[in-house]
């Protein structure tokens, strides 16, 4: 893992506990999560074949590595809030599976007028220009988010993959992305290489490393300016 300040960077989206149980052993209660993503795996941690954690197995170090070391895909949302690493996860999703969760503190929102995920995957360039708009157009207004607005700590978590242009990366910084970046306690970053590899659009030469870095730095410059 690599750390910058309020940041952190992991290679997949699961190892994102580790960061995610540093910040919760300085706070007093779990924080709320925000968390953006191309899929939306809302599986059930033991689907790996580990008993459901504890509320305090959060707290202790190696049940998380444990954790990491055995779940694979986004079934580190469920062992999260079992855990007591964190209250709430609320995932914006291009390809969501609206539908029951494992658990009740996770909830999954579609971007603002997202294609079909088919049309994505068959008809990429009709797909184009919503890529091309995600931070400025994409995000939707929920009361399911209300907590990005208060005073409390939450994290806000970026999986790669959710980027399928470099236009992407682009927001205002009056805008919601902006504001989210600035009052976020805690930004995990997740590269997931193969998967930003596989969804790019066609001509696209992202990779998750580029992601990363470029988002990165826009971050950062954004940290700089006070929130409005």
């Amino acid at each position: 893992m690599e750390s910058y300040v309020k940041t952190a960077l992991v290679p997949l989206h699961h190892e994102v506990l580790i960061p995610w149980a540093g910040l919760r052993t300085r706070l007093s209660e779990p924080p709320p999560v925000l968390s953006l993503d191309f899929h939306t795996d809302t599986l059930a941690c033991t689907a790996r074949g580990i008993p459901s954690p504890g509320l305090k197995d959060g707290l202790d170090p190696e049940s998380v590595r444990n954790a990491v070391r055995t779940l694979h895909h986004d079934e580190h949302f469920d062992w999260a809030l079992r855990a007591g690493l964190i209250s709430k996860a609320v995932i914006l999703s291009i390809s969501p599976q609206i539908g029951p969760t494992p658990c009740p503190g996770l909830h999954v929102l579609p971007f603002r007028d997202v294609p079909p995920v088919q049309t994505i995957l068959n008809d990429p360039e009709s797909a184009r220009s919503f890529a091309d708009m995600l931070l400025s157009c994409g995000l939707p207004e929920s009361e399911e988010l209300d907590f990005t607005r208060s005073a409390g700590p939450w994290i806000l978590d970026i999986d790669c993959d959710v980027f399928l242009t470099g236009k992407a990366l682009e927001y205002p910084e009056g805008g919601l992305f902006a504001d989210w970046i600035r009052r976020a306690a805690l930004i995990t970053v997740s590269r997931e290489s193969d998967w930003v590899k596989l969804l790019r659009l066609p001509g696209e030469l992202l990779t998750g490393e580029l992601l990363a870095s470029r988002l990165l730095e826009k971050m950062r410059a954004t940290m700089r300016t006070p929130i409005r």
